[in-house]
């Protein structure tokens, strides 16, 4: 059964293959790189929030589905960009940087949709990534250059710029906010190149977070949705764009999301005026509390903001919170759900004071964090012991789970099936404490788990790069 998370779900870029760098037309070569210095400011742009293309229906008239059609697709692009890779197994040398011998270029298709008359246009952060050349075709397929004019990497969000652009129609953005389970939306994109491709559905679910990042609120739609259409509109009935279309579940079908236009609207200010969005932060990372880990931690209910994990001179570490504490409220509002909290983190800024509620021990502590510029980093290694290593004793393992060593901790080799780590524990996860005490190795680990048989279990684990905390019940 797939699960929602950083490794079980897949952008929606349409990959077009690679060819040798000097096949390169001159060109898609003279594009301009992302990170080039963008050009001189232009007039401010218009972004109307309820602007409705020309032809509006007439009060109190039903809009039949061709007709949204016709009044939505004008505004909706396509995003081709060229990127440098590299043949599998080269080496890089001062002549071919990129490795393999010949540089390689990969050929991707996105969507995206104009937002100003002057030629700016919204899109996925990972369509445009680390491209070196970007062109954008409208819908009467003129096609222009377009630069990047800034990007939000938390949110999937770039803001492209077109070269010599003007007068063109403009989306009209709505509000994701007050969608309901099952209003009827559409999605309009390029999949697979095939061109401009309409598809229709409901909304499935709000507020669906995915495990891949800070944003918890994707809106799930069984609008069909591939690669190819990452960065496309998603439109309501009445033609208004409500989310960006950014990923689809592996695997699945009729499972796609899309990043709510109200989050987009709230940072695209600061996105135009400096490149990026600036937000405060803790260096902490945080998980939801079940059930079962609220019985573990002798919480009165499930409620709060579980820390997983306390980045070394971060803001938080100066302030002592520690692996195992429950955020359960910021600036006075109660946090019930983990969601809540990186909400109101989400728009704070570097500088920014923050009250905190927390719980350790079952008492209550209060703290106040002035938050640093934000940061992005690595996902944390760890190193698989050779298959024909020894695994502890004999006799059944305890739990049903066979240890090795990582760089720290224990990681997980082998589950048993039925045993009592079966649905919790995965192969593959690197256990960093038991019961609050930190693992040592895969003997020490194995070692510990047979001394506390019949006793409910804490265990904070890393997974997919991300630390978060398992509880284990007793059978």
């Amino acid at each position: 059964m797939g699960r929602l998370r950083a490794a079980a779900w897949a952008c929606c870029v349409g990959w077009l293959g690679a060819a040798p760098l000097a096949a390169c037309d001159n060109r898609a070569a003279a594009l301009v790189p992302p990170a080039a210095p963008r050009e001189e400011a232009s007039a401010p742009c218009s972004i109307p929030r309820e602007e409705a293309p020309p032809a509006p229906p007439a009060a109190g008239a039903t809009m039949t589905l061709p007709a949204l059609i016709e009044r939505a697709r004008p505004v909706v692009v396509t995003v081709a960009t060229l990127r440098a890779t590299s043949l599998p197994g080269g080496r890089a040398t001062p002549i071919y940087p990129f490795g393999g011998g010949v540089p390689r270029v990969e050929r991707a298709i996105g969507s995206g949709f104009v937002i100003a008359t002057e030629g700016l246009v919204l899109t996925s952060d990972h369509v445009v990534g680390d491209a070196f050349g970007i062109e954008v075709q409208l819908s009467d397929e003129r096609a222009f250059e377009a630069t990047v004019v800034g990007r939000d990497p938390m949110l999937d969000v770039a803001l492209l710029k077109l070269r010599g652009a003007g007068s063109l129609r403009v989306a009209s953005l709505g509000s994701s906010a007050p969608i309901r389970l099952g209003d009827d939306v559409i999605v309009i994109g390029n999949p697979f190149g095939l061109g401009p491709t309409v598809t229709r559905g409901i909304i499935s679910a709000t507020s669906r977070p995915m495990g891949a990042g800070s944003l918890d609120g994707f809106l799930q739609t069984d609008a069909a949705i591939n690669p190819g259409n990452s960065g496309g509109p998603l439109f309501n009935a009445a033609g208004q764009v409500i989310g960006i279309a950014t990923a689809i579940h592996e695997g699945g079908r009729g499972i796609s999301f899309a990043v709510p236009i109200d989050e987009v609207l709230e940072i695209l200010p600061e996105l135009r005026e400096t490149g990026r969005v600036d937000r405060g932060r803790i260096g902490i990372s945080f998980q939801e509390v079940s059930s079962q880990l609220a019985r573990v931690l002798r919480l009165p209910v499930r409620m709060g903001a579980l820390i997983t994990e306390v980045e070394p001179e971060s803001p938080g570490s100066r302030l002592g919170f520690k692996p195992g504490d429950v955020i359960t409220s910021v600036e006075g509002r109660r946090v019930d759900h983990a969601r809540e909290l990186a909400r109101a983190l989400r728009r704070t800024k570097p500088g920014d004071e923050v009250k905190l509620t927390y719980k350790r021990d079952g008492a209550d502590r209060r703290a106040t964090v002035k938050l640093e510029r934000s940061a992005r980093h690595d996902a944390w290694p760890s190193r698989r012991v050779p298959d024909d290593r020894a695994h502890g004793d004999a006799e059944e393992p305890p739990l049903g789970v066979l240890a090795g060593d990582a760089l720290e901790g224990a990681r997980i080799e082998s589950i048993a099936p039925q045993s009592p780590a079966a649905g919790h524990l995965e192969v593959g996860d690197v256990v960093l404490d038991l019961n609050g005490a930190p693992v040592r190795d895969g003997t020490d680990l194995t070692a510990r788990l047979r001394a506390v048989r019949r006793q409910d279990l804490l265990l904070r684990v890393r997974r997919n790069g991300a630390t978060r905390y398992l509880a284990v019940p007793a059978r």
